[in-house]
């Protein structure tokens, strides 16, 4: 039993009054003639034992009496905490995609909302509401009520250590506070990438795992192109289920919002079921797949924009050539070349990929333009000359930090090793080659590169072709001149797909969609002013991404959780520049749940909870505070009426 006026009790001291009055009470005898005296004495003796056992009633009523007004007014109370102590209540409540399974009364997280509702309406303690995307702390009940009515769902899914470190960095952790913190999720796998740790927890936790009748689960898990020609596309779609089925779903093709196309996925048996559509090759091709399943809505659509490819901006810098002019057509290409001594320097920053076609030597002009090229992310290709000044040379390759020039060698080699899984041409044979008429040349230059890699080699296994990556950008070099006198190379199969697959890398096409939620860099090819940016919009909102501008291309850095699923255009202004598709990351949809009894073992300050009502009964029950005040005065007005009764009743 504890006291709200505790120091009341200090009156108890006065009990003692009653007690010294009834203890040293004096009475005055008068004294009456009386013949028979044993008689008296007889009397005196009964009425003695009488008197008292009638004065000790009352006076142990008394005591009873004010002993109890004196509890009443210090205000007892029964209760498991102290009275001066606060409360505050914390709850998380998920509120990611996997949410919207259905459980017995609706959606797991609008009935847990609705839940939660119902069960704080009569609370008093400080409640603190943390979902994956919004914080608000001791928030007033009207306010968090609206919350929880309006609360939406979102692509971000907190790590369960991260909500952990989330609840305390909210708690209240005054002296005299007693936190309580309330975690509501489905606890699907991904909540757990470290083990969770509790005892750094601030109060106690009590975990409430919600499960969904239904587990099985389908949905549009990616899509990629496996081929193309100049009339149609080949579109690839990968729709999964969480659990082995044998259904039939309907998928639907839409072009914006115009239907134009469907398809049965079927599974046999199977978690995966793998279906194709033929798109028209147009301008640009907004399309969405979307299936119905009841499970989850999030993962029923899937976004994806496929852009017209732009033409590759090439320039040759040397010697005339007349198999660049036929590869790099003005179909695909915006190809130019320029003797150096033409060589207009504004030109460099505005191209994709440069040649340098058998220059005798690297004037240092030239060199310091080409190095800051290649640092902004432009791509190249180095064709020394017979006649090449290998200091000059060097001069350069030293500045791009690449390697050096060793020698000269004018002794015939054979190309004969074409390395097929090489990035560059792993897509150009079906097959791999070895019976062709091998290309020569009859003078190289060996090397001695950085982190290179061979393309195609001689026949002493040395490198004809070698490429070295740099952070965004590759330098192709050949060991050896191309022109007629020196190689026949020109003459070989192998020089269109090499020259056209130069260009090509140097363009970073456009993706068919990208994730929400996950950090990424998109590629823009554009020439911005000074203070021009690029915007991102749609149909409802409209935003500034961080943005790098460099030459000719802008990068843009996207790390928006706001995002949704959909299009979205890249603007210069009033201009679009490219449309994009963005859809929401499909790691929810596996429906993958973790043992929660397992978590909490040797977590003495941890406990799992059947449903949100049994939650609320117990921090309500632990918080419970028992008034006793009216018993007590009950019982002194009792033992008030008790000492009447002995009063009027009871006779000596």
């Amino acid at each position: 039993m504890q006291f709200k006026h505790p120091e009341i009790l200090y009156a108890l001291l006065l009990l003692i009054i009653p007690i010294i009055i009834h203890l040293f009470q004096l009475q005055r005898f008068e004294k009456v003639p009386f013949t028979n005296v044993q008689f008296l004495k007889n009397v005196e003796q009964q009425t003695r034992k009488s008197s008292r056992l009638k004065k000790f009633l009352i006076l142990l009523s008394r005591l009873l009496t004010f002993t109890c007004l004196i509890f009443a007014f210090a205000q007892p109370f029964l209760s498991n905490t102290k009275l001066e102590q606060q409360h505050n209540t914390t709850i998380y409540l998920d509120n990611s995609f996997s949410m919207q399974a259905k459980g017995e009364n609706g959606e797991l997280l609008k009935s847990s909302a609705q839940q939660i509702i119902d069960n704080i309406i009569n609370q008093t303690n400080n409640i603190t509401l943390i979902t994956n995307n919004k914080s608000f702390k001791k928030s007033e009940l009207k306010s968090l009520k609206n919350e929880l009515i309006s609360i939406d769902y979102t692509p971000s899914k907190l790590d369960l250590n991260a909500i952990l470190l989330k609840i305390n960095s909210l708690n209240d952790n005054t002296t005299g506070t007693l936190n309580k913190s309330i975690i509501i999720s489905d606890f699907q796998d991904i909540n757990l990438i470290n083990k969770p740790d509790f005892t750094s927890m601030n109060g106690e936790v009590n975990l409430l795992k919600l499960s969904p009748k239904n587990n099985n689960n389908f949905f549009v898990d990616s899509i990629f192109i496996s081929g193309n020609n100049s009339f149609e596309t080949n579109l690839n779609v990968i729709v999964k289920s969480t659990l082995t089925s044998t259904k039939n779903l309907t998928l639907s093709l839409f072009s914006n919002s115009k239907l134009i196309g469907k398809t049965t996925a079927r599974f046999d048996n199977s978690k995966i079921s793998k279906i194709s559509f033929s798109l028209p090759n147009t301008l640009n091709f907004n399309g969405k797949i979307s299936l119905t399943d009841e499970a989850l809505t999030f993962d029923n659509d899937f976004y994806f924009s496929i852009s017209k490819p732009e033409k590759v901006d090439v320039l040759s810098i040397g010697e005339t050539s007349e198999y660049l002019k036929r590869i790099y057509s003005e179909n695909e290409f915006n190809f130019t070349t320029t003797p150096l001594l033409n060589l207009n320097y504004n030109q460099i920053k505005k191209q994709h990929l440069i040649v340098l076609n058998e220059l005798e030597y690297i004037p240092n002009e030239l060199g310091n333009e080409i190095s800051e090229f290649v640092k902004n992310g432009g791509h190249i290709v180095i064709i020394p000359s017979p006649k090449t000044n290998i200091n000059s040379y060097n001069t350069f390759l030293n500045s791009l930090l690449i390697g050096t020039i060793e020698s000269k060698n004018e002794v015939e080699h054979q190309i004969t090793t074409i390395r097929f899984d090489h990035p560059l041409i792993q897509d150009v044979f079906e097959k791999k080659v070895t019976n062709f008429q091998y290309p020569k040349t009859n003078l190289n230059y060996n090397t001695h590169f950085n982190n290179s890699s061979s393309i195609i080699n001689f026949d002493s296994n040395e490198p004809f072709i070698s490429s070295i990556n740099k952070k965004s950008s590759t330098i192709y070099w050949f060991s050896s001149p191309l022109n007629k006198n020196f190689s026949n190379f020109t003459q070989s199969s192998l020089i269109v797909p090499i020259f056209y697959n130069f260009a090509k890398h140097s363009l970073k096409t456009s993706q068919l969609y990208y994730t929400v939620n996950l950090d990424k860099e998109i590629e823009i090819k554009t020439s911005l002013g000074k203070d021009q940016v690029l915007t991102i919009s749609n149909e409802s909102t409209e935003f500034i991404p961080l943005q790098t501008v460099s030459q000719n291309k802008a990068t843009l850095k996207l790390n928006d959780n706001s995002l949704k699923s959909g299009f979205y255009n890249i603007k210069n202004g009033n201009e679009t520049l490219q449309t994009i598709a963005f859809n929401y990351n499909r790691n929810e949809s596996h429906l993958s749940y973790s043992d929660i009894e397992q978590l909490i073992k040797n977590n003495n300050n941890v406990s799992i909870s059947s449903s949100i009502d049994n939650v609320f009964n117990k921090i309500y029950n632990q918080q419970k505070i028992n008034w006793l005040f009216k018993w007590f005065l009950a019982f002194s007005i009792l033992f008030l009426l008790i000492e009447m009764l002995l009063l009027k009743y009871f006779k000596i």
